[in-house]
């Protein structure tokens, strides 16, 4: 047997991929709670979070420097990252089939995932109300122009970016970001059984947050930055310390995924993506 042979080795990124969608394939199990099975979307997702904060991060690493030797499987840096992206495009759109199918059925049984233009009146006046005296007190809008630079996303911070006008003149566009702090439920309970998500919310009345300006487009944005933590422990006077540091660190590691909604304005997606740098 030659042992160098590369066919006889199996990536180790690819093959946590193929673990990370068993996972995935317990959420299309019938014979599931329809809950259970959208715990498990939920876990896959978390799992993907820490795969892209770690290992992809780490491959990022590695082609930035230049780094382009192979390992045993023969697959460079740049060639994982490749694979890994054309592996997980092709999943999304069975995830999205999945969960679709799971609310579909969840409705069933009297509980809803709802969106604005859906609501009754008594609905959207009900938020209106939460959205001044919950939401509107602790978001946080941030204007972005030449005065006013691109500001630092904390790892998993989420949020919308719009894209806005003062009225005066449609050629004076203007950019701005709305954190939504982690405080703030993913969704709101607007009766028994009935849920919006927040950034719904945060989108529908974000003109309260800046009077005078009309609101053109928006999209909601997820960062996700390299969190891995390089320790020498054996230098380490104080191992506390140096784990604070580094915990401090994963904040401002390199941004390695924008995850953005489906949208149309191509110049409001270029913008944030060049402010990501991804």
């Amino acid at each position: 047997m030659n042992l160098i042979n590369k066919e006889y080795y199996i990536n180790r990124e690819l093959s946590w991929l193929q673990f990370n969608t068993r996972v995935f394939n317990q959420s299309q199990n019938s014979k599931l709670p329809l809950l259970e099975r959208l715990k498990f979307l939920a876990i896959y997702g978390t799992n993907l979070d820490e795969f892209y904060m770690i290992r992809v991060a780490g491959l990022m690493e590695l082609f930035a420097s230049g780094v382009n030797v192979s390992g045993p499987d023969g697959l460079t840096p740049l060639e994982q990252i490749t694979q890994i992206r054309a592996y997980l495009k092709t999943e999304q759109t069975k995830i999205e089939k999945t969960y679709n199918e799971i609310q579909s059925k969840l409705q069933e049984h009297n509980l809803h995932i709802k969106y604005f233009n859906s609501l009754s009146s008594k609905h959207k006046e009900f938020l209106k109300e939460f959205f001044i005296n919950e939401v509107f007190p602790v978001v946080i809008p941030i204007a972005i122009d030449s005065m006013h630079p691109f500001p630092h996303l904390n790892n998993l911070s989420f949020g919308l970016v719009v894209k806005l006008n003062d009225g005066d003149s449609v050629d004076n566009i203007k950019y701005s970001l709305i954190r939504i702090p982690r405080i703030l439920k993913r969704f709101v309970q607007i009766q028994s059984g009935v849920f919006i998500p927040i950034e719904e919310v945060v989108r529908e009345f974000a003109g309260e947050l800046f009077p005078g300006y009309e609101i053109i487009s928006s999209t909601t944005y997820r960062v996700t930055r390299n969190a891995d933590i390089a320790i020498e422990e054996e230098e380490a006077d104080d191992f506390l310390e140096v784990m604070e540091e580094g915990l401090k660190a994963r904040q401002r590691g390199r941004i390695v995924r924008l995850e953005i909604e489906q949208n149309n304005d191509k110049d409001l997606i270029n913008f944030i993506n060049s402010h990501t740098n991804v």
